[in-house]
């Protein structure tokens, strides 16, 4: 009787890992973290995909602050900084793509979803800030200016 109960109660109580945040992305000083639940009916293909997810949370967060940065860059620097330049904006939109080839799969867990026959699953995924710009400067290499002018902005601290 008290296992029936206890075990009832621990499911209202941890419905998540208690590693799993609120948001869906987190950023600390030196890694850009991304979190994502899945469902499916076999548990491994539920953690695959949780990580596909989290990954694609984490390049639109990427991609919108990246845009944020360089938008108050430019208003900060002015034109002659070249963070405008169309041509550069074309390769700033393209370079969250960096996390594809960094990210790694921290934390997972699954759980079954009770009176169905499938698994929750968790992911953390994360990126390494230093790594992430090294990787992105790589992929601007055309507009070593531009992308030198944005990483020495005020904005950029923000990054």
């Amino acid at each position: 009787m008290a296992k029936k109960g206890g075990s009832q109660m621990s499911q209202k109580i941890q419905k998540y890992p208690s590693w799993y945040p609120k948001q869906s992305v987190v950023n600390t000083d030196t890694v850009m973290y991304g979190y994502a639940t899945a469902i499916d009916g076999d548990s491994a293909v539920a953690i695959k995909k949780a990580v596909k997810w989290a990954k694609s949370q984490l390049q639109s967060s990427l991609s919108d602050k990246l845009e944020n940065i360089r938008s108050d860059a430019a208003r900060e620097l002015g034109s002659d900084s070249g963070l405008d330049s169309p041509s550069f904006l074309l390769a700033l939109r393209k370079a969250d793509s960096a996390i594809k080839y960094l990210a790694e799969t921290g934390k997972t867990d699954v759980k079954t979803v009770e009176g169905y026959n499938s698994y929750r699953s968790f992911a953390e995924i994360m990126v390494p800030k230093d790594e992430l710009i090294d990787r992105i400067g790589k992929r601007l290499g055309g507009h070593e200016k531009a992308w030198n002018a944005m990483k020495n902005s005020m904005a950029f601290k923000n990054f």
